[in-house]
């Protein structure tokens, strides 16, 4: 695996609750999020469909290989009947969602109300956002607008984070509450922007990038907020979209004011002029039209349609025909932030625009050469009437206007600076995210005894990583248990996350189980729940020794240890269900994973024949032995002690450490024992260890039969210390398994000085070298024969202890971590 040398970001998720769609709402993040797919990026965006119109716009998006992860509104489809029905049928749930609303507020009463409204619109977005995040790992997370900043707190790190103000809320709570007619209206919109002002900055310093749409947001920013990194990048126009349309004719005396009129600045512009500017344009020019133009109208705006002169259209499906037929476009802002997107799209169309100073902020313009400016009422009747009767006034600002949205808010100069800007801060965000690595290690399965050798394994591959990396910062994620059997006193950097939910945890479900019932739509749905176990991991990197990935760390940039696909092989040991089973979760595992390790050749090799998977994906790990087995050693006491324990003859056993599992193949030494005993009059004791499994009865059954009870022990899961002294004391270690992974007890055997006859099949020969006997695992009179042949030859049996030791040091714990070290460089690197 590669390093990415050149620390660009390849993967771009986009979290967006308002669909950006072209032409209509959001037309400038369209223009954005297409701009960065075409300038290679792969892009995602999060985001939720609630009309038909959104809906039938995704293709467009989907056209230029947006990757889209959707909410769709479960009243998109209904007809007005329907929709009420489900209403009547939800009125307890609209009392919860007040209840909820209300107990958000008490519980935080500083955060600004949009904050907590837009909880509930995270709650819809947890479903396709998790699904974002199981279908890539994502190299930069965008949030657009600052009301939902907050929601980095409900998601695992990214390796850059980007907030986008389209607006900076809290002055525009700061003009709002200077506008405010009633001493109340003043003091709670003065408290709204204090906790904006609040959330704004806490949340701005949090993300690595914040973006402004005009510099004079961003100077606002930089003074009351002192972000980590923050730039401008204006607002993109589609001047080709936008331009003067043939064959429309503007209409003399009509004065237009388009936008979103559901929007609080919006809603008092249009009423101000409306209400104290238009009345007085008609007293001296009795023609004059006020068109407001835009879609989901207040009902105060609605109102205005019943005065002389107004016209409130609510939403049109081509902007452009009405703006064509304006004499003049006018933006009476007297509150708000951000760039005015109507502004732009009026120059576009070479159209005549009067504005406040206000609604003009953020634009590069010269007054009288592009458009008028008028902050009060008087000025603003002034200039709508120069240009009604200036007719030179009138199409030098046509023509000037159009130039400036060429020259700097052609989409393509636009996205490059916002690809800059997000290249710029990650490459400044590179080093200090691979510096600070946090690695989750999938422990899921180690429940003490149960695992076999992947337990064996494990263990020490912790203790050589407690010893190597003292800067990763690893989190153990398994079962509770393990916080007994594992010491992790000296590792200060390793720490513990339970598979089991704590007890107010189930609580909290029952809780939310009955609210479901009574169909009271909780915050932390399953999806939100998942979302927020990640969050507390606070890894971005996760470890799998099992072979396959536990459903919660799907999302994280998965690195896997593959110990064995055994079901491939000898799918007659597994149940249909099982088999199918093993398969979906390795081949899931197998293709989720960035980079897989496999702990032998063999298990490299049947990976990409069997999964397909790329050489260059998979890498061999070879494993070693417990340094337990040959860093240690035993008073004779102790050895006197471990083997009376289990009444064992010093050096007069044979010893076989397995469960008994069916491809551990117990059934060959068995049946040997019998030609032992028959042919060559040889009755020596077999020692079993390990946990019995689905053999074990078959097994029992065996050794009744035939007479073999006093020639066979099985002495179940034992501690660990106890295994190097039954190593050292046996006669021989017989290992006639049918199919392994790697074959740890072969390394551990040969620590220990123990002769080694073992199978000749898949990666028993690439650990035992020319140091074991390899026989075919099926025939128990050649098994027969050289037990034989090694409990009577001495020599023989030296020979082969002397070239374990050589074989077992070519296999080095220190080596296998090492490897894996680098590997998680690399990933982050990545």
């Amino acid at each position: 695996m590669t390093a990415f040398s050149s620390k660009e970001p390849q993967r771009i998720l986009i979290l967006n609750p308002d669909l950006p769609i072209f032409p209509g709402r959001a037309m400038h993040e369209y223009l954005n999020t297409i701009g960065l797919r075409q300038l290679g990026h792969q892009v995602g965006l999060v985001s939720a469909v609630h009309t038909q119109r959104q809906a039938d716009a995704l293709d467009s998006l989907r056209r230029y290989g947006i990757e889209l992860y959707l909410w769709w509104s479960p009243f998109l489809n209904n007809t007005n009947s329907a929709l009420s029905k489900k209403q009547e049928s939800q009125k307890w749930s609209r009392w919860h969602r007040r209840f909820e609303m209300l107990w958000h507020w008490w519980r935080d009463w500083r955060r600004p109300t949009d904050t907590k409204f837009a909880d509930l619109t995270f709650r819809n977005l947890a479903e396709p956002l998790y699904q974002a995040l199981l279908a890539h790992p994502w190299d930069v997370l965008i949030v657009i607008q600052s009301v939902y900043a907050h929601w980095i707190d409900y998601l695992p790190e990214f390796p850059l984070r980007v907030l986008v103000f389209h607006d900076v809320r809290s002055r525009l709570y700061e003009q709002r509450s200077r506008l405010a007619q009633s001493w109340k209206m003043r003091w709670l919109d003065y408290l709204e922007a204090w906790r904006y002002r609040r959330f704004e900055r806490q949340y701005a310093q949090r993300y690595d990038l914040a973006i402004t749409v005009s510099s004079v947001d961003e100077a606002y920013a930089q003074v009351h907020f002192q972000p980590r990194r923050l730039v401008t990048v204006p607002i993109p126009v589609d001047a080709d979209y936008f331009r003067p349309l043939p064959g429309f004719q503007e209409v003399p005396g009509r004065i237009m004011f388009t936008g979103t009129m559901n929007h609080p600045p919006n809603v008092d512009a249009a009423l101000y002029f409306a209400r104290e500017i238009f009345p007085l344009i008609r007293q001296q020019h009795p023609q004059a039209e006020f068109w407001i133009v835009g879609r989901d109208p207040a009902p105060e705006v609605q109102a205005l349609s019943n005065l002389p002169g107004i016209v409130v259209t609510g939403f049109v499906e081509d902007i452009r025909r009405y703006i064509a037929t304006a004499e003049v476009i006018v933006v009476p802002l007297r509150y708000g932030a951000g760039m005015r997107n109507k502004i732009l799209e009026a120059w576009g169309m070479e159209k005549c625009i009067v504005s406040t100073s206000l609604g003009a902020e953020g634009l590069s313009f010269e007054e009288e050469k592009h458009l008028l400016i008028a902050d009060n009422r008087e000025a603003m009747v002034t200039q709508i009437l120069r240009v009604f009767h200036e007719p030179e006034l009138k199409e030098r600002l046509k023509r000037h206007g159009r130039e400036i949205v060429l020259r700097q808010h052609h989409p393509t100069r636009i996205v490059r600076r916002y690809q800059r800007a997000i290249r710029d801060a990650f490459q400044v965000r590179y080093s200090d995210y691979v510096r600070h690595r946090k690695v989750v290690l999938d422990l899921h399965w180690m429940y003490p005894g149960l695992a076999g050798g992947i337990e064996s394994l494990t263990r020490s591959f912790l203790k050589e990583l407690i010893t190597l990396d003292r800067e990763t910062e690893y989190i153990l994620f398994g079962p509770q248990i393990l916080r007994y059997t594992l010491d992790l006193r000296h590792a200060p950097n390793f720490s513990f996350f339970p598979l089991e939910r704590r007890y107010v945890d189930r609580l909290m479900d029952w809780g939310r189980r009955l609210a479901e019932r009574l169909k009271w739509p909780c915050w932390k749905t399953p999806e939100v729940r998942r979302l927020l176990t990640l969050r507390d991991l606070k890894g971005s990197v996760s470890f799998s020794i099992s072979g396959y990935i536990h459903p919660t760390l799907r999302p994280l940039r998965n690195v896997l240890l593959v110990p064995d696909i055994q079901h491939e092989y000898h799918p007659e040991f597994f149940s249909p269900e099982q088999l199918a089973e093993r398969r979906r979760i390795y081949q899931e595992a197998v293709q989720q994973a960035i980079y897989i390790g496999a702990i032998s050749e063999f298990t490299r090799r049947s990976l990409i024949e069997y999964y397909h998977v790329p050489p260059e994906k998979v890498t061999t790990l070879y494993l070693a032995a417990d340094p337990i087995y040959h860093t240690s050693t035993y008073a004779p006491q102790q050895v006197r002690r471990v083997l009376q324990k289990y009444q064992l003859p010093a050096g007069e056993y044979l010893f076989y450490p397995a469960n008994t599992w069916p491809h551990k193949n117990h059934l060959t030494l068995l049946q040997a024992l019998v030609i032992l005993r028959e042919q060559y009059r040889l009755r020596p004791l077999l020692v079993c260890t390990g946990a019995s499994k689905e053999a074990h009865k078959d097994l029992l059954r065996f050794v009744a039969e035939h007479h073999l009870e006093n020639q066979v022990r099985f002495l179940g899961y034992l501690p660990l210390e106890e295994m190097p002294i039954l190593y050292a004391n046996a006669m021989m270690m017989v290992y006639p398994s049918l199919f392994e992974g790697f074959g740890m007890p072969i390394l551990e055997a040969m620590w220990s000085g123990t002769p080694v006859l073992a199978s000749n099949t898949t990666s028993i020969p690439e650990v035992a070298g020319e140091a074991a006997i390899l026989l075919p695992p099926k025939r128990p009179e050649a098994w027969a024969e050289h037990i034989y042949l090694l409990a009577t030859r001495s020599d023989l049996r030296e020979e082969l202890r002397q070239r374990g030791f050589q074989q077992a040091r070519k296999f080095s714990w220190r080596r296998f971590t090492v490897q894996v070290l680098q590997i998680f460089k690399q990933v982050y690197e990545q």
